[in-house]
């Protein structure tokens, strides 16, 4: 295994096709004779969030050097590695979308285990863009608040979205007989933020950083493509005001989970705490904006189940993105968040997700846009930024 490299999976395409089949059958069975369609997971949206995104004018060379002290990564390498490019590539302040939602396939309460995402839409992106792009001034970068994936191939996910499509016990069937999925899983479920707002994102894929002059986006999938520096995101909670402290994490209360529970009916917890907490006038919310830098092989791009240990690489801030005070109740504003697409491979070429699974989502992605699009009978407009629903 060689550092910034992804490698192609066994049989990759067969359980592309085979996913890609079962994705369309998916959204046929969900939405074929109904009036609209939804997304086929993170269905549940909590809430669409206007923000802003600084990217600051960091420091490249101390952090080329914090990584030659506490990483193997040599002199050679770092020289090679160039850390403004793109979205990072000068200071500037950007208006954002986001859309803070639950990870599963269906609504339910929010006291049922599940990630939560945060979707992040960057406004006014300039620059080559990813031929995947749906939209022409964009950057999306999807996160939600676990490190990890607990589906290590495309064969793995093809193998339990398939039982997700039965329904039913099969889905529990399968984990049982894949022990270590179901540990990963109830890992990255296993957390109940009191707000969304104050919850830490990470990205979980990888992308690059950079592309090799003789890149070739043929290859990836069928051969190892090896790319100039590969990097996972993240978005830690930090407080408003200055040295932008971080913030621990807080759990909704084993009380509040259970009372939840106990009336029998689907709790909205996370949206009814994003409207209570944005209505107030001094509301403000903030995130650093990080970078994480591959520094060692066994740091797998390709298998996400593997942690990368911030022992052995380190993030660093390189912006901020910023929440404060709105009405975001509005039912216009309700249906925009549901026709809003956000895909990783929505943004620039020099971003470019990386991995097994990133490769998959490319073309699941676009399925499922494509088809809630056509589906709503939507002329799909790229958002600006400046949108208003009052």
């Amino acid at each position: 295994m060689k550092l910034f490299t992804e490698y192609p999976e066994n049989e990759e395409q067969k359980y592309f096709d085979l996913t890609l089949k079962k994705t369309k059958y998916n959204m046929d069975k969900l939405y074929k004779n109904a009036d609209t369609a939804f997304r086929d997971t993170h269905i549940k949206s909590h809430a669409c969030v206007q923000a802003s995104l600084e990217i600051f004018d960091f420091n490249e060379a101390e952090i080329k050097q914090q990584l030659s002290q506490t990483t193997s990564l040599t002199e050679a390498i770092l020289n090679n590695i160039s850390l403004k490019q793109g979205l990072l590539a000068t200071p500037k302040q950007y208006p954002v979308w986001l859309r803070y939602a639950n990870g599963r396939s269906k609504r339910e309460g929010d006291y049922v285990p599940d990630t939560r995402s945060m979707s992040v839409k960057i406004i006014g992106v300039e620059g080559e863009r990813l031929s995947q792009s749906h939209e022409s001034h964009t950057q999306d970068i999807i996160v939600h608040n676990a490190e990890y994936f607990f589906l290590k191939t495309i064969k793995y996910y093809y193998g339990f979205f398939s039982t997700v499509v039965q329904g039913g016990i099969f889905p529990i069937l399968w984990l049982i007989f894949h022990p270590e999925q179901k540990k990963h899983l109830e890992t990255v479920t296993n957390r109940y933020p009191q707000s969304l707002l104050t919850e830490r994102y990470w990205s979980s894929s990888a992308s690059a950083l950079g592309l090799k002059p003789d890149f070739d986006p043929a290859k990836t999938g069928v051969v190892p493509v090896e790319y100039p520096a590969v990097i996972k995101y993240a978005f830690t909670p930090v407080s408003p005001q200055p040295p932008h402290s971080p913030i621990p994490f807080s759990s909704r209360s084993q009380n509040d989970l259970q009372q939840a529970k106990s009336k029998g009916v689907k709790d909205n917890h996370y949206r009814e705490e994003l409207i209570q907490a944005l209505a107030k006038p001094d509301a403000e919310y903030c995130w650093d904006f990080q970078i994480q830098l591959q520094t060692k092989p066994e740091m797998s791009i390709d298998d996400v189940t593997v942690l990368w240990n911030e022992d052995e690489s380190p993030f660093f801030t390189v912006g901020r993105l910023t929440v404060k005070h709105q009405q975001i109740n509005l039912e216009k504003q309700c249906d925009f968040c549901e026709n809003l697409r956000f895909s990783p491979w929505n943004g620039l070429a020099v971003h470019r997700p990386v991995g097994a699974l990133n490769r998959l989502r490319r073309v699941v992605y676009s399925l499922v846009g494509e088809y809630r699009h056509q589906k709503r009978g939507l002329n799909y407009q790229e958002p600006t930024g400046s949108e208003r629903f009052d």
